[in-house]
């Protein structure tokens, strides 16, 4: 038995707390499903509210009903008790003020498993006979909507009033205009129209739905429905295009529509049309194909929006593959043959009129047509290709004009005979049948060459529209023979190393990489030896550049390449190739450059592909790597042996393709690789990496961490292999603190800047990635402390530069991972600004401290906390300010300096709220002849002038001047400083109160016009551009 008290609740909570509601209507839901209460006690319960006077009461007592209803599972009730509810709710139907709790109620009922069909039936001619839709809220009519929808799709029974069923819902819905309900109300009329018979309704149907159309609807800015304008045109859509017996009105009604003035209504009924011709069959297209012809030719022939004329197309196509259903060939006399004759007709002259304007419109129309199906395309291929070809053959007098256009003609119908017969890049084949191109496949490919080779180079538009033919012919499925294939790859390779035209050489290019995705054997065989052979054996001063002689720059070559290595097999060779070629220019000891663009090459291409799930990364790391790694070390190990892989640039390189391999590997691969490289560098072992000739060798002599070793180091190979550790993998080593603290000592006796900068990154990346909360105070307590002591005391200015350095990039690595000991650090080395010595140095390290970093970046999985920027931007900022302000004049440029390096790598909205606090050490750096902390204080105050406005105001008759001089062509205003204030001075009158600029607009317009003879032509654009923003003023 229910307990009436739960129901008091929820009628109380329905008003209070809608949650708590639906909590009490689970709770009984769920104990009806376990049969702790009866259905008919629950109902009986709710009796004395059903009936009581206010209407208020008797809305929440269905509601209850209704709630309770929808959290039973679908197959609880029995058909009886479904009866004896449908009954007692379809009572009520006709108390209107709980009408709308009441269908909903109904509708949950509906869709029980056990709903008797019958009893839906009677539902259903209760609601039309006692529900007077007029008198009913939008929620209530939704609700009435989606349970005669719901009744419609799932209920044979309705059949059996079917004109009943539909005479009742044209009165109901007569005159809807709720976006929300009509998107209910049209899915029930397609159902309607799909599923009932609608002989003796047709026209009432038509002109229920069409009513509507063309939707105008725009939704409100706060619309919690989400139902958009494009969601109402597609119900409606469904709709008008759902029965074929609609045609007789359908297709009349929308050609008026197409005379509207506006662009949207003619795109939305060209849509329509479209849908009814796919969805009304070949037999009803038949009969109204002429006048739908008739209707859209003429928006084709005379240029008519290229939106519009692009959707007619579509429609014509769709005609096309609609009469084209169950054909193999057209027929006479058949509806096929009639309409494509109509086109042809329409068509053939203005195609054949090259000279004139309607030759490209009338393709466009013949070619929807063709791509549609086999027997089209066959019967416009006929009738269109042999005039064209004959008006450009070699007795012809068409000029280079009239000849281009028959090349864009062809072309079109090149790109649909692909989209008809497929493309040598589709996954499967689209038709059996024989290209219709190809009995005149001969004449379109000479034409083509014929275009392309015989023109002057200076028409490379003509010759690039000739290349873009030859290439999509070469792209058809089963077009083209091996020799002709062959043929059109040698165009494009003497295009990319002979001509000079960049836009030519891209699009070959392009060409190539789309041709190797269909044929890779096209590159190795053809392409591959035409490009290597251009590049340089050994003596770099034989190749000759792209300006003078016969051969590209090798780095022109070495990028097309790259972009050529389309998929796994074509870069195996490649990388075979290179590697081969590496080996002359290491003997030679020639050009490390050239060394290092071919690295590169190889560097870019796995960048490119390292997530491609096709590339078997591992394979491609084994072939490099070991390569790579012995060729590095055993150079640097033997007497007069070339230096060439040592060199930095080429080590970079180096080291980057093995960190983009290592970051890309599980943690179990990294960790046997990081066990590799460490006996490599660490034991002094024999390492798996190093080919197994050479293993002994190299243990027995490469030490690089040995203070004494006087070889090159190669220690960004082992910092990169770090960097591309993830944190769970555990470093080789017994002890990190003495690992770390090793590599302090190494740091601070390297003689190479690059050595030294690869055991800085690797002493930050460490202590950042492994060092526990322990490890960090114990690392300060000692390694730090003693690091501060030297950098304070030491007699040798050297020495206290490298301590500070050192100390710089273990703060970077704690301020990053937000630990105090790093705010610690940076508090010291600002206090080393005043330093007469080594107070510019000191400032200058700021920039390392917060400053973005390639290797100590999370790219490499380095922790960087969300605030970690922040929290160091406003501990540092009152250290600077409160040092400037005691600070001699000598003293405060250090300070100027630090602030400069420092806002250099801060976000703008941390800047601006701080910015009060130092404005004036910001007008201060413009006067600096420092370009960097100029660039530094010109990009803050661009980043603030629409955000501090006021601020930026109060100082403008200072800041104006020194951006002023800041574009004078000085040592120490570069390009960059003189383009930076430039813009700056542009975005002042948009960001500032004109009343507030206009004292200093003439001075500005007079000074910038001797910025106007600058000799860098994007400062003197700049320049230009800043001027008229001060003219434009004036208006």
């Amino acid at each position: 038995m229910i307990d009436s008290v739960i129901i008091d609740q929820y009628l109380v909570s329905l008003d209070q707390d809608a949650s708590e509601a639906e909590k009490i209507s689970q709770r009984i839901a769920s104990d009806i499903e376990s049969n702790k209460i009866r259905l008919v006690d629950f109902v009986e319960n709710l009796g004395r509210f059903l009936t009581d006077d206010d209407s208020g009461i008797r809305i929440k007592a269905v509601n209850c009903i209704s709630s309770v209803l929808w959290k039973l599972p679908k197959s609880k009730l029995n058909a009886v008790q479904i009866s004896m509810l449908c009954e007692f709710l379809s009572d009520r139907l006709e108390d209107e003020a709980s009408l709308k709790e009441c269908m909903t109620g109904l509708l949950a009922l509906s869709k029980m498993e056990r709903m008797p069909k019958s009893v839906s039936k009677s539902l259903v001619i209760s609601v039309f006979e006692r529900v007077d839709m007029r008198k009913h809220s939008q929620g209530t009519r939704y609700a009435i909507y989606q349970f005669l929808e719901s009744v419609l799709v799932s209920n044979e029974q309705v059949k059996s009033i079917n004109d009943e069923f539909i005479k009742g819902f044209l009165e109901l819905c007569s005159g809807e205009k709720d976006p929300r309900n009509l998107m209910v109300v049209f899915g029930t009329f397609k159902t309607i129209l799909t599923t009932l018979s609608i002989d003796n309704f047709v026209e009432q149907l038509f002109d229920a739905t069409f009513c509507y159309f063309p939707i105008t609807f725009r939704p409100p800015p706060d619309d919690p429905y989400g139902i958009t304008s494009d969601d109402l045109k597609l119900k409606l859509r469904d709709c008008i295009s759902a029965s074929e017996k609609f045609a007789q009105y359908s297709f009349s009604s929308l050609i008026e529509k197409l005379t509207s003035s506006s662009s949207s209504v003619k795109k939305d009924t060209i849509l329509t049309m479209i849908a009814c011709v796919e969805n009304y069959g070949p037999v009803t297209v038949g009969d109204y194909w002429p006048m739908l012809f008739d209707s859209v030719k003429f928006e084709v022939l005379h240029d008519g929006e290229d939106e519009v004329v692009t959707l007619i197309c579509s429609l014509l196509t769709a005609i096309t593959k609609s009469l084209s259903f169950g054909m193999v060939r057209t027929l006479p006399n058949s509806s096929l043959g009639n309409y494509l004759d109509a086109v042809v007709k329409e068509c053939l002259d203005p195609l054949v009129n090259i000279q004139g304007r309607q030759a490209k419109p009338a393709a466009k129309i013949l070619v929807a047509c063709a791509e549609a199906s086999y027997p089209a395309s066959i019967t416009i291929t006929e009738n269109s290709i042999p005039r064209l070809l004959s008006l450009v053959n070699s007795s012809s007098t068409a000029t280079l004009s009239q000849q281009k256009t028959v090349l864009e003609i062809l072309i079109m119908f090149i790109e649909a005979s692909g989209a008809l017969y497929g493309w040598r890049t589709d996954v499967y084949k689209k038709s059996d049948n024989e290209n219709c191109l190809m009995p005149q496949k001969d004449e379109i490919f000479e034409f083509f060459c014929k275009s392309f080779l015989a023109v002057p180079s200076e028409e490379y538009s003509f010759r690039l529209m000739a290349m873009q033919g030859i290439v999509k012919m070469a792209l058809l499925r089963d077009f083209l023979a091996n020799l002709e294939m062959g043929l059109v790859v040698q165009y494009l390779d003497d295009i990319i190393l002979t001509d000079n035209n960049n836009f030519l050489c891209e699009a070959a290019l392009s060409s190539l990489k789309d041709l190797g995705r269909a044929k890779p054997d096209l590159i190795l065989n053809i392409v591959f030896p035409a490009f290597l052979a251009q590049l340089p054996e050994s003596d770099i001063k034989q190749t000759v550049t792209m300006h003078g002689g016969n051969k590209k720059h090798y780095r022109i070559v070495l990028a097309a390449l790259a972009d050529l290595c389309v998929n796994r097999g074509v870069f195996d060779t490649l990388t075979v190739r290179l590697l081969n070629r590496l080996q002359p220019v290491i003997k030679a000891n020639r050009d490390a450059i050239y060394v290092q663009s071919i690295l590169a090459t190889l560097l870019l291409v796995i960048q490119r592909h390292i997530g491609d799930r096709d590339w078997d990364m591992m394979a491609i790391f084994n072939t490099i790597i070991p390569k790579l790694l012995s060729l590095t070390i055993v150079s640097t190990l033997q007497e007069e042996s070339s230096a060439i892989l040592s060199n930095d640039s080429v080590l970079t390189v180096i080291a980057k393709i093995l960190n983009i391999f290592l970051r890309s590997f599980q943690p179990e691969v990294q960790e046997v690789f990081a066990n590799a490289i460490f006996d490599l560098f660490i034991r002094g072992k024999e390492c798996s990496l190093i080919d197994q000739s050479e293993r002994s060798f190299v243990a027995s002599n490469f030490r690089p961490l040995e203070v004494e070793y006087n070889r090159p180091r190669l220690l960004q190979i082992l910092t990169m292999t770090i960097a591309g550790l993830q944190q769970s993998v555990a470093l080789p080593v017994q002890n990190v603190l003495e690992f770390t603290t090793g590599f302090v000592s190494l740091a601070d006796k390297c003689s190479s800047l690059h050595d030294r900068l690869a055991a800085l990154r690797l002493i930050s990346l460490v202590i950042n990635k492994w060092f526990s909360k322990e490890q960090c105070e114990k690392f300060y307590s000692t390694t730090v402390a003693g690091l501060i002591a030297n950098s304070d005391t030491s007699s040798s200015v050297t020495g206290r530069k490298l301590s500070i350095e050192i100390l710089a990039w273990i703060a970077k690595a704690l301020v990053y991972k937000s630990d105090r000991n790093g705010l610690s650090i940076t508090e010291f080395i600002l206090s080393l600004a005043a330093d007469e010595l080594i107070g510019k140095y000191a400032s200058k390290a700021c920039s390392i401290i917060i400053g973005d970093d390639e290797i100590v970046a999370k790219g490499n999985f380095v922790t960087i906390r969300l605030l970690a920027k922040q929290q160091f931007f406003s501990f540092v900022l009152p250290q600077v300010v409160e040092g400037f302000n005691r600070s001699s004049p000598e003293i405060k440029k250090n300070y100027l300096v630090a602030l400069s390096r420092i806002l250099l790598h801060m976000p703008g909205k941390i800047v601006v709220p701080q910015l009060s606090m130092f404005i004036p050490l910001l007008l201060q750096a413009l006067a600096l002849e420092d370009s960097q902390v100029k660039l530094a204080a010109i990009e803050t105050i661009t980043a603030t002038i629409s955000d501090a406005s006021n601020l930026m105001s109060e100082h403008i008759s200072t800041i104006i001047p020194r951006l002023l001089d800041s574009t004078t062509d000085t040592s120490y205003n570069t390009p960059k400083v003189r383009i930076a204030a430039l813009n700056s001075l542009s975005l002042l009158p948009s960001g500032i109160p004109v009343q507030i600029l206009e004292p200093h607009r003439s001075e500005v317009i007079r000074k910038l016009g001797r910025t106007l003879d600058d000799p860098k032509r994007d400062v003197r654009k700049a320049a230009v551009d800043c001027r008229q923003a001060y003219f434009a003023m004036e208006a």
